[in-house]
């Protein structure tokens, strides 16, 4: 079960990460990967006197820094946030966990199941975490976040990092936490009401680094229901020629909500008839949610990312128990 929730998550970071870079066959990312970063590193140091300030992907500021901040004890399990780390690839928080039960305990961050991660204030899919605790014991460990997935929300400086934890035991009783923050000393200067996720779609930067072509973008919605709205629309193609919907969501109400898509229209036709995406959106919290373009433009000579005028979907929304808080209306976005 663990392994499946690992494999999963990672399903569900590529699903985004996948839009904005090429990518193997074997599921690896080259968005943060040491040779795509490097790559887009040297582009925009190389086009600095040539190109505006959007055109170029800022270097990630490494500055923020956080006080050791307790975080939650859930279910018996303490977890501490101890360091922010960087690297050139991926911004890491240490954490120190201790299992103050007489029984084993798993903690889970990022899964499938529970992936509730955030930084300044969009739902992130990286960080993922498995640790196991026998009674009483402690473990060192961290959670990452690639500057790829952070990039393309147009994130450069971390504000704010935001966790979910799942907590079981071995006869698969768990308890979830809240999301838990830990702040840098970047956070009260922090803009959280810019929408740095559309402002990065609308420059050239993640196009001259990572060869990102947008086809079409708007800011045109009517759907605001359960005080969950849509921000903005994109189709973007990567420079494997594979493109995506992404579909940039709010949720301004109290409460962590479940937000699903299905039954996609392209152009006024019906291309699934089924589930196309979701996310878990925390309270007060953006998300952009991914849908895979390919199997239906691969092959149709009459629909093609450059000609899509409009797309279509149901969309629902739930509690963390699942019960549903929208009946699910179809709305259609235009380009």
């Amino acid at each position: 079960m663990k392994k499946l929730k690992a494999v999963l998550a990672v399903v569900l970071v590529l699903a985004l990460i996948f839009t904005f870079a090429a990518c193997s066959n074997g599921g690896t990312s080259t968005v943060g990967s040491d040779s795509s970063q490097a790559d887009a590193s040297s582009k925009s140091s190389d086009t600095n006197n040539n190109k505006r300030s959007s055109d170029i992907l800022p270097e990630f500021d490494k500055t923020g820094k956080i006080e050791e901040t307790k975080l939650t004890d859930t279910f018996d399990v303490s977890i501490t946030a101890t360091e922010l780390t960087y690297n050139n690839y991926e911004v890491s928080l240490s954490l120190k966990l201790e299992n103050k039960s007489n029984a084993k305990r798993s903690v889970v961050a990022g899964s499938a199941g529970y992936g509730c991660n955030s930084v300044n204030g969009y739902m992130i899919h990286d960080g993922y975490l498995n640790c196991d605790l026998d009674p009483g014991a402690s473990a060192e460990e961290k959670i990452s976040f690639s500057y790829g997935e952070l990039n393309v929300h147009g994130i450069n400086k971390i504000a704010d990092i935001g966790i979910g934890f799942d907590i079981s035991d071995e006869n698969f009783k768990s308890e979830k936490s809240d999301m838990v923050f830990v702040k840098t000393q970047n956070a009260d200067s922090y803009n959280y009401n810019e929408d740095t996720y559309l402002k990065t779609m609308k420059g050239n930067s993640l196009q001259n680094a990572y060869g990102l072509t947008v086809n079409a973008l708007s800011e045109s919605s009517n759907y605001s229901e359960g005080n969950v709205s849509i921000l903005s629309q994109t189709i973007v193609t990567n420079k494997d020629g594979k493109s995506s919907l992404m579909v940039e969501f709010e949720n301004k109400s109290d409460q962590a909500l479940y937000i699903n898509l299905s039954n996609l229209k392209l152009n006024g036709t019906s291309v699934k008839d089924s589930f196309v995406g979701s996310d878990l959106i925390w309270s007060n919290k953006k998300s952009v949610i991914s849908i895979s373009l390919k199997e239906y433009l691969d092959g149709n000579e009459s629909l093609n990312a450059n000609n899509i005028k409009s797309a279509a979907f149901t969309v629902k929304a739930a509690n963390l128990d699942n019960t549903p808080v929208t009946q699910g209306s179809t709305v259609t976005l235009d380009f």
